[in-house]
């Protein structure tokens, strides 16, 4: 019978996740209209917001390499996303390749792959979202789509993942998440990427949703490559910048991956007409 009876301690744990779920949501409720108006409007408000997250990553990742943060890839990292609008090819390349070169140099040995890395990560993730933004026939819907697919499938990864727990997707880097919550993740995000395509093309959903269970795929692979990352330098979150979430890289590494692999597909001939392009 004293099985069935709360301790301290476990109450102590129910009042913790609560408090952590409650941040969740506020910061959500703040972050979400931001990110989709920035997506919406694009240009250089889109440009700042990006910005100011690839600035976030930089800090997170070289205090995160060497315990304090360097500020030249902070600032490589967010002038590459503030000069985007106006050369989209020349002046984002030099400027990244540059900073990255003068990471590498400035250094100390341990640290140079790392903060070289870092410059091209953070700033490489954030200038993915603006080149999706910018592409000429499906922009604004697919970064959209990637938008609200990436943040359907945290939501429904971190709840199944609670209800139902189950085998752990990948113990050694990340013991939170399971098989169930990767699982409730793709059926969150496709069923979030059929919406969406039913309300701008409606002879497209299932085209759609195809997008959404790649676009969780994609996220989920981005979010466990940052938690290999985190495991290698020994840290839990990347900083406490976004309260309930941790770190910026904790909230948009998913998101900013599966931007990058966007990007590529609508290389990719007939994807357009495949998603239904010029529909509104």
């Amino acid at each position: 019978m004293s099985g069935d009876i709360p301790t301290n301690k476990s109450r102590s744990a129910g009042t913790a996740r609560s408090g952590e779920l409650a941040l969740r949501l506020v910061s959500a409720a703040v972050l979400i209209p931001i990110g989709l108006a920035s997506i919406w409007f694009g240009g250089w408000l889109l440009a700042l917001f990006a910005s100011l997250a690839a600035g976030a990553m930089a800090y997170e990742f070289s205090k995160m390499v060497r315990g304090e943060a360097l500020p030249p890839i902070i600032i490589v990292a967010m002038l590459s996303c503030l000069v985007f609008p106006i050369s989209r090819m020349l002046a984002v390349s030099v400027l990244m390749i540059g900073g990255a070169a003068t990471a590498y140099i400035c250094s100390k040995p341990p640290l140079k792959f790392s903060l070289f890395f870092g410059v091209v990560y953070a700033g490489g993730l954030a200038l993915g979202v603006l080149s999706l933004r910018g592409h000429p026939d499906l922009g604004r819907e697919m970064a959209m789509a990637v938008m609200l697919c990436t943040w359907a499938s945290d939501t429904a990864a971190y709840f199944v993942g609670k209800t139902f727990g189950g085998p752990k997707l990948a113990p050694k880097d990340s013991p939170n998440k399971t098989w169930s919550g990767a699982i409730g993740a793709v059926i969150g995000a496709t069923a979030s990427g059929a919406a969406f395509g039913g309300l701008i093309s409606a002879d497209h959903i299932w085209a759609w949703g195809i997008v959404g269970a790649s676009v969780s795929v994609a996220a989920q692979f981005g979010d466990l490559f940052e938690s290999q990352v985190k495991r290698r330098y020994g840290v839990k979150d990347t900083s406490g910048l976004l309260p309930g979430h941790g770190g910026v890289m904790d909230r948009v590494d998913g998101f900013g991956t599966a931007a990058l692999i966007a990007v590529c597909a609508l290389g990719l001939p007939g994807l357009a007409e495949f998603l239904g392009a010029g529909v509104g």
